[in-house]
């Protein structure tokens, strides 16, 4: 499955990119630690009731190019793909156990890129139902 978000980030507009570019800086975050919590955003979405991806979330591939682009492509794909894992758990030893995953690690996505994150806030709106 390949995941093409580059070509909405390149239309973002250019406030957004630079005041998510000022967040990441200020941060001290890597193209790494970036591309992690963009697919733990993208990740959560897939997983979470009521998650959405934020601007600020959708224009984190504009701030990158060649290497660090690669970096944060393939961290992010990374982390993506083990929130895929977590959608398709099967443990027919105890299937609550998949449920408890999910709750965990949307309560953990909340607390660490919602609009209050403890990691990198903001990245993250829940609307609940």
């Amino acid at each position: 499955m390949s995941l093409c978000w580059g070509a909405a980030a390149a239309d973002a507009p250019e406030d957004i990119v630079a005041t998510t570019r000022a967040a990441v800086a200020s941060a001290r975050l890597t193209p790494r630690d970036t591309g992690s919590r963009y697919g733990q955003a993208l990740g959560a979405v897939e997983l979470c009731t009521g998650a959405k991806v934020t601007d600020k979330a959708s224009t984190l591939p504009a701030l990158y190019s060649g290497e660090e682009l690669d970096i944060f492509n393939a961290q992010q794909k990374k982390i993506y793909d083990a929130w895929i894992r977590v959608k398709h758990c099967v443990r027919e030893d105890d299937p609550n156990q998949c449920k408890v995953i999910i709750d965990e690690s949307c309560a953990a996505a909340l607390t660490e890129i919602g609009p209050k994150g403890t990691a990198f806030p903001g990245l993250l709106e829940f609307n609940r139902p």
